[in-house]
């Protein structure tokens, strides 16, 4: 039995011309909290995905529990290009997230590969999220590395 779904699938696949989505061989997921800063109330979850696709170069997915409600925070992306400490990186964009009446939100972002210059691929580097409210943050994730390839 195991044996005939696999060959269904195989040649689902063949008739399809796509390949399963596999985990990146190179950086696996990881789940970051976003730990207040100050009083800020509740906190947060950031999950970075790198699905090893010619499509999705990472999907991250930005979570927030119990903070202020009906709020729209930017989560920001920080880049430290070869510098696994997050001494010195710079801004690689922001997401929306808007809060609901109980405080909760979530928002994701796709990064492609368009979006990774050449230059940084293929090396480890510091990463960190910051989540600010007016430009003022609130929340962030402690530096993490992640290899790209």
């Amino acid at each position: 039995m195991r044996n005939a779904f696999a060959g269904v699938l195989a040649l689902g696949l063949l008739l399809t011309g796509t390949a399963p989505a596999r985990a990146d061989a190179v950086y696996h997921t990881e789940r970051l909290v976003l730990e207040p800063i100050a009083a800020a109330p509740g906190g947060g979850m950031v999950v970075n995905i790198h699905p090893n696709g010619p499509e999705v170069y990472a999907h991250e997915i930005y979570t927030l529990k119990h903070v202020l409600p009906n709020e729209t925070y930017d989560v920001e992306l920080w880049f430290y290009p070869f510098d696994t400490s997050c001494s010195s990186g710079v801004f690689f964009g922001s997401t929306p997230l808007t809060t609901n009446v109980a405080g909760n939100g979530q928002a994701d972002r796709f990064i492609t590969p368009e979006d990774i210059p050449p230059p940084v691929r293929g090396s480890t580097h510091g990463v960190k999220w910051t989540v600010t409210l007016d430009g003022v943050p609130q929340y962030e994730t402690r530096c993490t590395s992640v290899t790209l390839d």
